[in-house]
């Protein structure tokens, strides 16, 4: 008798310890950076949380509908307020602008979902015989990286970045005739 009471006595303590489980929100379908969340796109879960981690209990499901991701979301990501914006990517005068670039124009590994960078438009001119090169330097644009991801190609990466409105035409000119080299600035 006095083992069966012990026992429920450790079982007690143990449940105690573990917490007790809760719904939870999480992401069931893949959500770009930048866009709305949808409900389509939340599921519930039931889990004990770590008191280390912050998720959001699946009654605030209204709270979290129309606000943006801040990051990549893939399914399965138990969502945290630290996922979610309410600025709008792009936001207002703004572009979001893709750029497929072969590595050499790209930091290695080092661009990152809201690194600040600046894009360089290369000339169009090439060496032509018989002239002297020009000394015009380039133009530089300053962007936000909204995502990044492996290109289309091998060796190549797509970066998705936000230009002010008054230079996504020419960004987006000029990447596509592959003049666009990306460098990082200072704290990105």
């Amino acid at each position: 008798m006095a083992l069966v009471a012990a026992g429920g006595l450790i079982a007690a303590a143990v449940l105690r310890k573990v917490g007790t489980t809760a719904e939870y929100l999480a992401v069931s379908g893949t959500v770009e950076a930048g866009s709305p969340i949808d409900r389509s796109d939340l599921s519930t879960v039931r889990i004990t949380v770590d008191p280390a981690l912050k998720p959001i209990r699946a009654g605030a499901a209204d709270e979290v509908i129309g606000k943006f991701a801040a990051v990549g979301l893939v399914p399965g990501t138990l969502l945290t307020r630290a996922h979610l914006t309410d600025t709008a990517v792009p936001g207002q005068g703004e572009q979001l602008v893709g750029l497929s670039l072969p590595q050499e124009r790209v930091p290695a590994e080092r661009v990152k979902p809201g690194a600040h960078v600046l894009l360089v438009v290369t000339s169009d001119e090439g060496p032509v015989p018989n002239q002297q090169q020009t000394t015009t330097p380039p133009i530089s644009i300053k962007a936000t990286v909204v995502d990044v991801r492996a290109g289309a190609k091998e060796g190549t990466t797509l970066l998705n970045v936000a230009v002010a409105d008054r230079d996504g035409p020419l960004i987006a000119s000029r990447a596509a005739a592959g003049r666009i080299a990306v460098a990082l600035t200072t704290g990105s």
